[in-house]
């Protein structure tokens, strides 16, 4: 890694692009990257390896929530072993991937990005990381995701009084033995449901505490056969697997803009209410506990928050030593956890599974860590302003940089192509900032502006509000990282027609009308040295059609 940060004479970055995060998206950056031509880059994680949240997260039952085919590279189709991949297998893939296209060599982990300020007279950002070491760079691509930090203990008090083991779900301690234990879960979200029926058969008492409950459905996962194997074989497929998906959400998403508000509203309630009885029902059948039945039905509607896929979840509370608490939790005491009615439980091993900071909500991005032209401050401006970003991607007075999730961007197909069409949009720009012999390229104010408008203004996006914040937030009090505390639903990204999805914006806008590009005095000649073609690259997901 020493040549990728070098230091070089005058106003010359040590690399023309960083990019922050090892996991998806910094993977699909460094892809994307090099298919522009771009090679002299660095991917900087705090963690050890790529795939980002699959290194941290190892608990018992670890596995996708998604059919694997949703979770791939468009341009690297895997032989996925089951319908839903265990993690180890997830976390493979994204290595095998960044070993075939040589992003080990572009790689510096153990390492943290504590700030990033733009130095508008050089034309780059320095990356303050820890320990006081500095690194420039000519273009950044934050790729550190949607779920941010995993909260430690979601606001209970005196956690630090408790002397037993305290298990982190992102940060599993494999060294400790949990079997004939007594055990507490907080938390019911997708991780809670995988972790609990992976160890309730081993453990001598699990309780499990809620605060909301969640929709959880049967999750259909099988290892694949002789079929499912030459089916994972053909590219084909692949392909056929992600248009299934991308056209599923377009209809729902095209749906909801060309009905009429009320209609929409009442469609919506409707179809829940059909299956708030189905899910009865189905509780029925896996619990036998009438009073864990009950508190299982969710308050909010199906659509407030991601609905999760369990196996074994829900019959955990059939068993004799599991057991669904409701009380709220008051405090942790040195022994275990007091509820607020007045009940102490003594616990071996407490697992929070209490989820994580999403980049969907302003205070999520701190005060002073991106600093751009003209003192400009990301974490100020979404406080006041709320959540926005053109194309999902970047912001004026942040130049050469871009999100590769931002507010309004998800487009609804899968995590994955998101992260590419995202880093796409990055390239795109960067290799024309290269033909115009440029070094500083900032969206404009009219793009940005007009961007937010259309989103804001959707009526897809009037409905996920109205749905979201005034039927499920302030009626249920629910919440959901759909949407934030402020009323916004920036995590959807709305559409004006099929054609109209962000792969087809990321391959078609034009990056002169949207952008402005200058140089920075003396510098186009030395970044020519370790230039590319500039050729802008071809949408990656040709290569799986």
């Amino acid at each position: 890694m020493a040549s990728n940060t070098r230091k070089r004479a005058g106003a010359v970055p040590d690399v023309e692009a960083a990019v922050i995060g090892a996991g998806v998206g910094g993977i699909a950056a460094g892809c994307q990257l090099r298919r522009a031509g771009i090679d002299d880059f660095v991917i900087l994680d705090r963690r050890s390896d790529f795939s980002g949240t699959w290194i941290a997260n190892t608990y018992p039952g670890v596995a996708l929530d998604v059919p694997s085919t949703s979770y791939e590279f468009t341009f690297a189709p895997n032989r996925w072993s089951r319908v839903f991949a265990p993690g180890d297998e997830v976390r493979e893939y994204c290595q095998r991937v960044a070993r075939e296209h040589g992003l080990y060599d572009r790689a510096r982990f153990g390492v943290s990005v504590e700030r990033e300020v733009w130095d508008d007279e050089n034309g780059f950002w320095t990356l303050h990381l820890t320990g006081g070491e500095t690194l420039t760079a000519r273009y950044v691509l934050n790729a550190t995701g949607f779920f941010l930090e995993p909260r430690s203990n979601s606001g209970i008090p005196d956690v630090d009084r408790y002397t037993g083991k305290v298990m982190l779900s992102a940060g599993w301690d494999h060294s400790y033995d949990y079997r004939g234990k007594r055990v507490a879960v907080i938390g019911t979200g997708a991780s809670s449901m995988q972790i609990v029926p992976s160890i309730v058969p081993d453990v001598a008492q699990l309780d499990v505490y809620q605060r909301t409950a969640t929709w959880c459905f049967p999750k259909p996962d099988f290892a694949f056969g002789r079929i499912g194997r030459r089916l994972m074989r053909s590219p084909r497929f692949h392909t056929a697997a992600y248009m299934a998906n991308w056209y599923v959400y377009q209809a729902i998403v095209v749906g909801a803009e060309r009905l009429p508000k009320r209609a929409a509203m009442a469609l919506i309630t409707g179809l829940e209410s059909v299956l708030r009885v189905a899910y009865g029902l189905y509780l029925k059948v896996q619990v036998t506990d009438r009073d864990a039945r009950r508190a299982l039905v969710p308050r909010h509607g199906l659509m407030a928050n991601m609905p999760t896929f369990g196996r074994g979840f829900l019959q955990t509370f059939s068993r004799d030593n599991g057991t669904l608490v409701t009380t709220p939790i008051e405090r942790f005491t040195e022994t275990g956890i007091r509820t607020t009615d007045g009940v102490n439980r003594d616990y071996d091993m407490v697992v929070l599974a209490t989820g994580f900071n999403v980049a969907s909500d302003p205070e999520a991005f701190p005060i002073g860590a991106v600093r751009g032209r003209d003192g400009f401050d990301l974490g100020e401006f979404y406080r006041a302003n709320g959540m926005q970003a053109y194309a999902g991607v970047t912001i004026p007075k942040l130049p050469n940089r871009w999100f590769l999730y931002g507010p309004y961007g998800w487009n609804g197909v899968t995590w994955v192509s998101m992260m590419e069409s995202s880093a796409l949009h990055a390239a795109r720009v960067i290799a024309a900032a290269r033909d115009q012999g440029a070094q500083v390229a900032e969206v404009t104010q009219r793009a940005h502006d007009g961007w937010h408008e259309m989103m804001t203004s959707s009526p897809f996006t009037q409905v996920a509000q109205e749905y979201l914040v005034e039927r499920q937030f302030k009626r249920h009090q629910v919440r959901s990282y759909f949407f934030n505390d402020r009323g916004e639903a920036p995590i959807l990204r709305p559409s004006r027609g099929f054609r109209d999805s962000l792969w087809d914006h990321s391959e078609r806008f034009d990056p002169e009308q949207d952008y402005t590009f200058r140089s920075v005095s003396g510098t186009a000649a030395a970044d020519s040295v370790d230039g590319g073609s500039g050729t802008v690259p071809e949408p990656a997901r040709a290569a799986a059609e």
